[in-house]
């Protein structure tokens, strides 16, 4: 295999991405140790130890884009922070057997995402049909938001109680969770390809809206993250753009560690490198200490199974975080699905399975551009590393963003990609993001 300068380009950033990752997670281990981010430091067995994560390189190098590869490197993050605190984590579990099992189910979740190549067939829409569709979401989401208010509204903290304060029905929570998770994201898409800037600004303020219904930190991401990643892969291959939406970040958190280092309370720093890139490794270092000494829940935390079965635990989240003090701490599917379900030896088995579910949206998103798969699952692939994967799917809107991805016409993916080929109007979005 002849390697073009885009894949060498490529292959540097997730070195670079690798070397700022510890830099960020030593930092976050001065900052946050109540957060059980151990304190780190270059120790020669750490950094070997670590350094065999450099074996998933030549799949990012040689892997085309699709949604895969952006669930695929989400998921190489998150596995490579957890294998460097594995060696200074002050948890009672094997850490050697759990550093080789998230390996493993990394590679094993890795193979189906980024390597189908299977063709679907498609519904043939026209471009008028489609239009039509995003009209419909863009009323629906008005009518949840309308009776979300209705129950009542709360500005509280999102990190504290007021997330609880207001209860709702079951199914209003659903719905809520797919417009935040699926529907604005690709209503954001399908304006924002089209060049239709109005109705574009109008769904990310829109989305606002949203906060004081669920007090949720996404719903105040989405109108800064989707912007961000309109520009980032209009402007960038696509493979080093994946890299660049988590190099970009991390790097002006940890400038503001450096520049703010007086400032205890670390806003910027803790909202970049702390809660987007630390916690999900973080999270595998807890489950796997809270499931080494305790039973599994056999897939119980599954609401179905829960009700059917005698499950030994309620909500994951809450259960960890009145052990370990320090929030509501769910995790992706390698903890949840993984570790929490079937344990370390498992876990690939796991992880392989979820892969091929999660295959499902690379083989219905093909046809589009790049820029547009990436928008539109802008707040879903942040939901694939913070919740279980049967909550993503269900909760938020992953299972209806799959939908809209396979009804969506190919003459919205060449719309998307005639945009990429103007520099001057991604220039000007740019500026406008």
């Amino acid at each position: 295999m002849k390697l073009t300068r885009d894949d060498l380009i490529v292959g540097v950033a997730i070195l670079g991405f690798f070397v700022l990752s510890i830099a960020s997670m030593i930092a976050c281990g001065q900052a946050f140790p109540a957060m059980h981010v151990w304190r780190s430091d270059m120790t020669a067995r750490a950094v070997l130890g670590t350094v065999t994560m450099v074996v998933f390189i030549p799949a990012f190098v040689a892997g085309r884009f699709s949604f895969g590869y952006l669930v695929g490197f989400a998921l190489l993050s998150a596995v490579f922070g957890f294998v460097w605190l594995s060696f200074f984590s002050a948890f009672d579990y094997p850490h050697a057997i759990a550093r080789w099992a998230m390996i493993a189910a990394l590679a094993a979740a890795v193979i189906p995402l980024m390597f189908q190549n299977v063709a679907l067939w498609r519904p043939d829409l026209s471009d008028a049909a489609i239009g039509r569709v995003a009209l419909l979401l863009l009323l629906s989401s008005f009518a949840v938001l309308i009776v979300d208010i209705s129950y009542g509204t709360s500005f509280g903290n999102p990190y504290g109680a007021a997330r609880n304060a207001v209860v709702r029905p079951v199914p209003l929570n659903y719905l809520t969770g797919n417009m935040i998770g699926a529907v604005l994201p690709y209503l954001f898409a399908h304006f924002a390809s089209r060049r239709r800037w109005m109705p574009a600004a109008g769904v990310l303020l829109f989305a606002l809206g949203f906060y004081p219904v669920v007090n949720n930190k996404t719903v105040l991401l989405l109108p800064v993250w989707l912007p961000f990643l309109f520009w980032l892969f209009g402007r960038f291959n696509p493979r080093l753009a994946t890299v660049l939406a988590f190099l970009i970040p991390m790097t002006i958190g940890l400038a503001a560690f450096f520049v703010l280092a007086a400032d205890q309370d670390y806003f910027l720093f803790s909202a970049i490198n702390l809660r987007f890139v630390a916690i999900p490794s973080l999270a595998l270092d807890q489950y796997a200490d809270f499931f080494a000494h305790r039973e599994l829940t056999r897939f119980c935390q599954i609401t179905v199974l829960r009700h059917m079965t005698a499950c030994p635990y309620g909500e994951l989240g809450p259960t960890l975080g009145a052990i370990y003090r320090d929030g509501n701490f769910n995790a992706s599917f390698l903890a949840t699905e993984g570790i929490a379900s079937v344990g370390l030896a498992l876990a690939p088995v796991s992880a392989l399975v979820c892969g091929l579910v999660l295959a499902v949206g690379a083989m219905v998103s093909r046809h589009l551009s790049p820029r547009f798969i990436a928008v539109s699952s802008g707040i879903a692939v942040q939901a694939i590393m913070n919740v279980p994967l049967t909550t993503g799917l269900l909760s938020n809107g992953i299972a209806l963003l799959f939908l809209l991805w396979w009804l969506t016409p190919e003459r919205q993916a060449a719309a998307s990609q005639h945009q990429q080929r103007s520099a001057q109007s991604v220039n000007v979005v740019g500026v406008a993001a």
